[in-house]
């Protein structure tokens, strides 16, 4: 009895797609289970690799579309969480909020409005910064 090793060329590339396809399935779950993937952040990736569909906005359009994505987020509402221009394409973040984790959530909601490709994030945490340490001296007025 004689055994065939070799492949055509069709079983090939049957072979070479599935594999190929599953193993694309498996990464996305994984990376959607394991990693914090979510579709605005594959849609940000995604413009950046193509490159030419990059959206530039003006610097109070910017500011516009952070702080309407900002008031749309519920993790969001109801903080005072303002946006400032800094250039095309950039924000920086201020405010307060009670948790890091917030303000975590707040940074990536405003890196995945579209044009937007960076963020100063100045918000600070209540409980965290707005504590004195005693062993720090405090800054004297010398206004003259």
């Amino acid at each position: 009895m004689r055994h065939d090793d070799e492949l055509s060329g069709a079983e090939v590339l049957v072979w070479t797609a599935l594999g190929a396809g599953s193993g694309l399935l498996a990464a996305t779950l994984l990376s959607g289970w394991v990693g914090d993937v979510t579709p605005s952040r594959v849609r940000r990736v995604a413009v950046r690799l193509r490159g030419s569909g990059r959206t530039r906005l003006t610097a109070s359009a910017s500011v516009q579309a952070v702080e309407v994505a900002l008031r749309a987020d519920p993790r969001l509402a109801g903080l005072t969480i303002e946006a400032r221009a800094v250039t095309r394409g950039a924000v920086e973040l201020r405010g307060w909020v009670p948790s890091r984790s917030v303000r975590t959530t707040a940074c990536r909601t405003a890196l995945a409005v579209p044009g937007i490709e960076s963020v100063i994030n100045s918000i600070l945490v209540r409980g965290e910064d707005d504590r004195s340490l005693p062993d720090q001296p405090r800054a004297a007025d010398q206004s003259a």
